[in-house]
């Protein structure tokens, strides 16, 4: 009998700049993304292939970080009981 391994998950991508970038930086580049996320055209594209977009305030950096932490606390823990290495 084989093993059957069962999971459910979602995607998600985010915008990452070099540890050390200006605040100022980051906060111009994310005006720009919300700017662009905000054309009624791009969540109509995204949503076409499978994306949702995150509700205007979870546009954010910190909101982003905080994302990548609840990821990162949610599979890690997966990651090293299974031993899961990258190929």
């Amino acid at each position: 009998m084989g093993l059957l391994l069962s999971f459910s998950g979602f995607g998600w991508q985010g915008l990452f700049a070099p540890i050390g970038t200006p605040k100022e930086i980051i906060d111009w580049l994310n005006a720009a993304v919300v700017q662009g996320l905000a054309d009624p055209a791009v969540p109509s594209r995204l949503a076409k292939i499978g994306y949702e977009i995150f509700q205007r305030e979870q546009q954010t950096p910190e909101a982003l970080g905080a994302l990548q932490k609840a990821q990162i606390g949610k599979w890690w823990p997966l990651i090293k009981e299974f031993g899961i290495k990258a190929e």
